[in-house]
Formats: structure tokens, C-alpha cells, sequence
């Protein structure tokens, strides 16, 4: 689905958004009751639990809940949006940490898809590059065109696509432009580089904070503007099922 067809379609998409204060949120596994996600090998038609979408997937819980990319990135979608329109930080990291500490926010999930491009245009804008309302509300749409599970189901984590997407935006990149199609590709796989050189299952924070360490050089390159991505020690090891403790940067010394 192309930018046009996500901003005719939106109207009829929000309709159906689950209001808030009609369901608990669980910030891991299933959202609809805190199970664990099963992930099969083939895509199969699933009706979403709360818009009654059908939809191919492969994801469910174990309790055969399915909810759509649409209705669990909700409420996360405005969070995001909220935060890196109207604030005043520099460090994309800090950003990031502040959208992910609401608690709407999931552990895990394609929001971060959006988060990314999001944050890095937000905090250039703030350390002086012309970034409008209008190009990190793009960059958004854009990351909700990757699907949850990408880093697997497709070969590249959304992290990854999160920085071209950045990229893209900031410099007017379209597919018939051959330099700046080269220069999105290049930053996407050389961050996918990154996170791929860990062995590791999906953990969004530890993806999204390497996104944003790698996101620094070619920004730069691309805008004269160098920006902080900062360090920090996890807090949500406990939480993440998955986790590799010590073997991730974010792990507490």
C-alpha cells in the first residue's frame, strides 16, 4: 500500500481503532491476554481480535488471539507522534526511552518501525535542520508499511528500514532518482549489518538503539548536523522472555 492509498484508507482504519479504557494492555506477548506469540512457517487467515479484519499472518497466541498491525500500533502510533512534534530533545535515544516508558507502548512490536525514522527526524529538527510536522508524520505512514515479524519473515528488521526511511524523507528519495535510491539502500544495509552481527532473537529496544548509533554517520553525512545517541542500561531484561543478557550492548554491568 502506497502513502495515497494509506491516506485514503485512513478515515475508514480509524473507525475501527480500539478505544482506550475498553481493554487492559499487556506491554509483552499477546495484547489481547498476555500469552505467549506462536509464529509458524506459513501465513493463514486470522480475524482480528478487535476490528474483525481477516487478515493472512502468521502470528497468533497460544490462546488463538490475533490482533492486526493497524489495532496494535494504536494507541503507540499517537504516542509517537505526540512526542516527537512537539518535543524539544536532541538525543533520539531519549526520545525513544520516553516514548517507550508510556504505558501503551509495547515491549515489543512493528510501532518501532515507525519509532526510528520518527525520532531521528524529531531530534535533527531540534538540533537545527528544517524537518517539518509534515516529514516526521511521512516517516511514520512510511513504518507502518512494515509488517511486525519483518526481521525474520523478511530478511530485514524494521530498525533498519526505520533509519532509510529517516534518510529517504530527508532527502526527497524516490525510485527513479538512481543517487539518493543508492544512498537509502546503502544506510539500511549497513545498520541491518549491525543488528544482524548479533545472534540473537528479536529485542526491539536493543535493534532500535543500534539503529540509532549506527543512524549517526550517514546522517551527518547527509545533513552536516551531528546529533548524540546515547547509552543506557536496560531495564526491561525481566520482562523479555527472550532476552540474551549478557551478551547484549544494553546489558547492566
Amino acid at each position: 500500500m502506497d502513502e495515497k492509498e494509506m491516506e485514503d484508507s485512513g478515515s475508514s482504519e480509524k473507525a475501527s481503532l480500539p478505544r482506550q479504557g475498553q481493554r487492559e494492555t499487556y506491554r509483552s506477548g499477546c495484547m489481547v491476554c498476555g500469552a505467549d506469540l506462536v509464529y509458524s512457517g506459513t501465513d493463514r487467515d486470522e480475524t482480528c481480535h478487535y476490528c474483525g479484519r481477516v487478515i493472512s499472518t502468521s502470528t497468533r497466541c497460544v490462546n488463538g488471539h490475533f490482533v492486526c498491525n493497524f489495532c496494535h500500533s494504536a494507541d503507540a502510533l499517537e504516542i509517537i507522534k505526540t512526542v516527537c512534534l512537539h518535543s524539544g530533545e536532541t538525543d533520539p535515544v531519549e526520545l525513544m526511552r520516553t516514548i517507550r516508558s508510556h504505558r501503551h507502548f509495547p515491549l515489543h512490536g512493528p510501532e518501532h518501525h515507525c519509532l526510528v525514522p520518527a525520532v531521528i527526524l524529531s531530534a535533527l529538527r531540534n538540533s537545527g535542520c528544517p524537518v517539518t510536522d509534515s516529514q516526521i508524520v511521512t516517516a511514520v505512514k512510511r513504518g507502518q508499511t512494515v509488517t511486525g515479524g519483518s526481521c525474520a519473515f523478511l530478511g530485514a528488521c524494521g530498525a533498519a528500514i526505520g533509519v532509510g526511511i529517516a534518510v529517504s524523507v530527508l532527502m526527497g528519495a524516490t525510485p527513479y532518482d538512481g543517487d539518493k535510491r543508492q544512498v537509502v539502500q546503502r544506510v539500511t544495509q549497513a545498520v541491518l549489518g549491525k543488528i544482524a552481527s548479533y545472534n540473537a532473537p528479536r529485542c526491539c529496544q536493543r535493534d532500535c538503539w543500534l539503529a540509532l548509533k549506527e543512524a549517526v554517520g550517514p546522517v551527518r553525512e547527509q545533513t552536516g548536523i551531528s546529533f548524540t545517541a546515547s547509552s543506557f542500561a536496560c531495564e526491561q531484561f525481566d520482562e523479555n522472555t527472550e532476552c540474551i543478557h549478557d551478551r547484549c550492548p544494553l546489558w547492566p554491568s
